[in-house]
């Protein structure tokens, strides 16, 4: 991110906790139904894998369409927009998306978006440059915590059998991180809004001024190195705080932690006891925590669509649509407080036993910084501070990929890798960093290495490589996995990303999948489909390393490259 105007963007910055303390407004002055929710609205989240979610009112013809960027943690509240889209009688379309992308979306003008709702004040006040988000005001807050599994919870010391739990403090994680006793996931602090927020309120912790994280506390080697102790307990990164979710529900033992939501951790609970699992316990840290305030926008691009976004808006903040909220795990009363705390579905969703804290007690708010010590602090994660990432790119070379597939490998290789281009989405290498490029078609190719800012190698054989012969992409994961993994899993971040574009031979298939199942370590293997790739394949590659697929058919090649090096 570039330098802002920092005088104008840190007073928006300023205001972010407090509309986090005031999300809803007053009840007396909201539009739409005031009769609390009637149990016709679901509040079961949609799948993280959905990128795009319409809501059309239940009844009758839309009057107008908004088309909204928005973060995907929304995908839990679908109950309360479409409550909100039934009484406005305005539909909505949701383009989910990360924090990182909505932020680009207002630099470069909007797109065609009629609103934004990021999870964070921070990505608007970051990214509207061109001041054309309008009356943004905050539909619920959710407080970003440690989802710790039970058991490890308890043998931290840190949770009794009932839930309760006593008072933890940024050190003690610290602690616990550097003797082995825990291991956590995380989102990329450059990625999405509740890595960047955990980690915004890590520094402010490690601080110890009471005041907002300056320039001078984050260049403290004391400071950054406390941060980079408590970052090498990442065991798993991600683009995502919805899908980080997901992960951790569908494989709960392989997963000791994730940093998340509150209300994320209320619905990976809310799943894991349905299927029968322990439930993960809520820590708040007690020496600061960051809340996301999740505030919707009009982006006023001349579009004239500001009556419906104002109808829409004002539905939103309904009784029916705040109760709708907050029994999906979010909070809508001033300082966190929840205001239908007797509700049934509510207490269903803040539970005690989960170490959830209704009051407002738990919530003790870091003060954001100013815009620049944000910029900077995002780039020394980037480059100093986070766990290093070690990257495996098998990419398919075959005969098909000749052309417009070897074109798209290259962008999409110089997106991810060549530091210029990379620090445009602060995905850029760091000087720890390990990738390695693996071109295969009937076999794999030789490997190309290179470690830390210079790529130059990797692109150059991107670049001179030629498409040749046929498609097997498990002989390229298996030279990735038997001679190209870290002697030391515990030092990196490791992920294998797979490109092709075409199905596969299977003649390897079964070698590889139990090479995986008995020496794989559980390195997730991404993805990316091209051409005529056969999904089913991928998904059983993703599913067997609790990974995902990326769609390269419908977007370019080098904006998903970027996407999938988040995850990593």
């Amino acid at each position: 991110m570039r330098k802002r105007t920092v005088a104008v963007v840190a007073t928006v910055l300023a205001t972010a906790m407090m509309l986090a303390g005031c999300a809803g407004g007053n009840d007396n002055a909201n539009g739409g139904s005031d009769n609390v929710s009637d149990g016709s609205y679901s509040t079961t989240p949609t799948s993280g894998d959905v990128k795009t979610q319409e809501f059309k009112p239940k009844s009758g013809s839309p009057t107008a369409t908004l088309k909204i960027a928005s973060g995907s943690e929304n995908r839990e509240v679908a109950g309360a927009i479409q409550k909100a889209v039934d009484d406005s009688k305005v539909a909505v379309t949701l383009d989910y998306m990360g924090s990182l992308d909505i932020m680009n979306t207002l630099e470069n003008g909007g797109g065609d978006y009629d609103a934004v709702w990021p999870a964070s004040s921070m990505w608007i006040s970051m990214g509207d440059t061109k001041h054309i988000v309008k009356n943004a005001q905050s539909t619920s807050t959710t407080p970003i915590v440690f989802g710790i599994a039970k058991k490890k919870a308890q043998q931290l010391g840190w949770a009794n059998d009932d839930g309760t739990t006593k008072s933890v403090a940024t050190t003690d994680i610290i602690d616990a991180v550097q003797s082995g006793q825990l291991k956590f996931s995380m989102t990329s602090a450059t990625q999405s809004n509740s890595g960047a927020s955990a980690y915004l309120a890590f520094l402010t912790a490690i601080a110890k001024t009471g005041q907002a994280l300056t320039q001078d506390d984050l260049n403290k080697s004391d400071v950054q190195n406390s941060v980079k102790t408590l970052l090498s307990g990442v065991d798993r990164s991600s683009g995502s705080s919805d899908w980080l979710k997901d992960m951790v529900v569908v494989n709960p033992d392989r997963f000791d932690a994730m940093v998340n939501y509150e209300s994320l951790v209320i619905q990976a609970n809310k799943q894991l006891t349905k299927d029968g699992k322990d439930p993960l316990v809520a820590i708040y840290p007690a020496d600061g925590i960051a809340v996301s305030d999740s505030p919707l926008g009009y982006v006023d691009r001349g579009q004239k669509t500001d009556k419906a976004f104002g109808e829409f808006s004002k539905a939103l903040q309904s009784k029916s649509a705040k109760l709708l909220f907050e029994e999906s795990g979010r909070r809508t009363g001033l300082g966190g407080v929840l205001t239908y705390a007797d509700n049934a579905k509510v207490k269903d969703s803040f539970r005690s036993e989960w170490g959830i804290n209704a009051t407002s007690s738990a919530l003790k708010t870091i003060p954001m910084p100013s815009a620049d010590v944000i910029d900077s602090s995002l780039s020394v994660y980037q480059t100093i501070l986070r766990k290093p990432s070690w990257t495996v790119w098998v990419v398919d070379y075959s005969g098909s990929m000749e052309g417009q597939g070897k074109d798209g490998v290259v962008r999409g290789l110089n997106a991810a890798l060549d530091p210029d281009q990379a620090k445009q989405a602060h995905i850029e290498p760091g000087n720890d960093d390990v990738n390695i490029l693996i071109p295969f078609s009937s076999d794999a190719f030789n490997p190309t290495k290179t470690t830390g800012t210079d790529t130059s190698a990797i692109l150059n054989t991107g670049s001179d490589t030629r498409p040749n012969g046929g498609t097997d992409i498990y002989a390229g994961l298996e030279a990735a996995l038997k001679n190209n993994m870290p002697d030391d899993f515990s030092k990196y971040t490791t992920a294998i990303v797979l490109m092709t574009d075409g199905q596969s031979q299977t003649g390897n298939k079964d070698a590889f999948t139990a090479d995986y199942k008995a020496n794989g370590h559980e390195v997730p293997i991404f993805p990316i489909m091209f051409g005529e790739a056969d999904p089913s394949q991928l998904n059983e590659l993703a599913s067997l390393s609790n990974a995902k697929v990326f769609d390269g058919r419908t977007e370019d090649l080098a904006t998903v490259f970027r996407q999938v090096k988040g995850y990593n």
